[in-house]
């Protein structure tokens, strides 16, 4: 082993450019850094290279002081902008390329198969140390970027949703993850306080959301969170809310389409908005491009139309609350059955006659008479301003 370490010594330039290429090849955010993040790929990866092979030389286990460097150079990804999971990707392609040519080395020397279980063992746990010390670099100056630039964040998070984008050539320091240039998701949420004021619900919210997604931008913005990211799955939010509600406050989110970079975050924040303003606790978290056409016109509707459309409510408003929602998902129901009473019923479990005694109530009631298409369109637009739309109630 001793033997191997000093040749992988030997070779440690040569190593640490075969790391780099590798990387280059595997991992499409290092193949378009910058000129500088590349040079600072190849002398950490041979540095590590060094280090790993030193240990062998050396004959003891590598330890936790031996990784000051690779510490530090966690702490410059950070600040390269490159992602946790991009950065531990690139040790996993290091450390097989290491062992690779560790396996080389001990074929020319004819290592015995107990020696290379020796050396197997002692591979592993160098890079255990030096992924173990990597991850909690990167997640120290992480922690420590994030606290000092919670004011830039919020500065940055204004300037972005007032249309006012910084230069989208650098990235920002309040938000070195994120590409200006690259597409960019736009969350809007909200909360609804049970057990919390609410001047302690929207911070408990934020924290709930840094810690499921760890986006590279969040920030509170007066009633609002705002989370800018390179991608955010529906499922992570509704986890999110599972969570907060199990803390005591029910979170609701709206997403825009996604954003040109920095200057569409504008748009995708606007939209995201209106998307939050029709989340109900049956739909908590509402993506604009997952909306019918007709909901999306409602979303995007202005004060005047929406006001109009409303008027059209006012016969469900005054219903008590089990009978709203019997008759809001009637209306929903007969809408997607295409005015077929008997598909209405199936999917509602009641008898055919029990729909047609509803849609007459309905008319009755509203003055909208579903059982036409232009009652019908005013009926599920006017659903959409009001406040509440169980799904449960039959």
């Amino acid at each position: 082993m001793r033997r191997i370490g000093t040749a992988l010594l030997a070779r440690q330039r040569e190593i640490g450019r075969a790391i780099t290429a590798r990387v280059i090849d595997e991992l499409p955010e290092y193949r378009e850094a910058p000129e500088q993040v590349q040079a600072d790929l190849l002398a950490g990866a041979t540095e590590v290279a060094g280090l790993l092979a030193g240990s062998l030389a050396g004959g003891r286990l590598l330890r936790r002081e031996d990784a000051v460097g690779v510490r530090a150079l966690a702490a410059r990804r950070v600040h390269q902008g490159v992602e946790l999971e991009v950065f531990l990707h690139a040790y996993r392609v290091a450390l097989f390329a290491f062992w690779d040519a560790s396996a080389q080395e001990a074929e020319r020397l004819r290592l015995p198969r107990s020696a290379g279980y020796a050396l197997g063992r002692a591979a592993i746990e160098a890079f255990d140390i030096v992924t173990t010390q990597a991850a909690e670099g990167y997640l120290r100056e992480e922690a420590r970027v994030r606290t000092r630039s919670g004011r830039e964040a919020r500065d940055l998070v204004e300037r972005l949703v007032g249309g006012r984008p910084p230069d989208p050539r650098h990235r920002h320091p309040a938000a070195p993850g994120l590409n200006p240039a690259a597409t960019l998701v736009v969350v809007v949420g909200t909360v609804e306080p049970a057990e919390h004021a609410p001047g302690d619900a929207l911070p408990l919210a934020r924290e709930i959301l840094d810690e499921r997604l760890r986006p590279p931008l969040i920030a509170l913005r007066h009633d609002e969170l705002v989370v800018i990211a390179r991608a955010v799955r529906v499922a992570d939010l509704q986890e999110v809310r599972a969570i907060a509600i199990a803390r005591g406050i029910d979170v609701r989110f709206g997403l825009g389409l996604p954003a040109a970079g920095f200057a569409g975050v504008e748009r995708a924040h606007r939209e995201a908005r209106l998307c939050l303003a029709s989340a109900t606790p049956a739909r908590p978290v509402v993506v604009l491009e997952d909306l019918p056409a007709l909901e999306t016109a409602m979303v995007g509707a202005d004060a005047t139309a929406r006001a109009v459309v409303a008027a059209k409510a006012a016969g469900l408003r005054v219903l008590d609350p089990a009978a709203r929602a019997m008759a809001i998902n009637t209306i929903r129901a007969f809408a997607a059955a295409d005015l077929n009473v008997a598909r209405a019923a199936i999917a509602l479990q009641v008898h055919q006659n029990t729909v047609r005694h509803r849609l007459d109530r309905i008319n009755a009631t509203t003055g909208h008479d579903p059982r036409t298409f232009r009652g019908l369109v005013d009926l599920l637009c006017a659903v959409e301003t009001l406040d509440d739309s169980p799904s449960e109630a039959r």
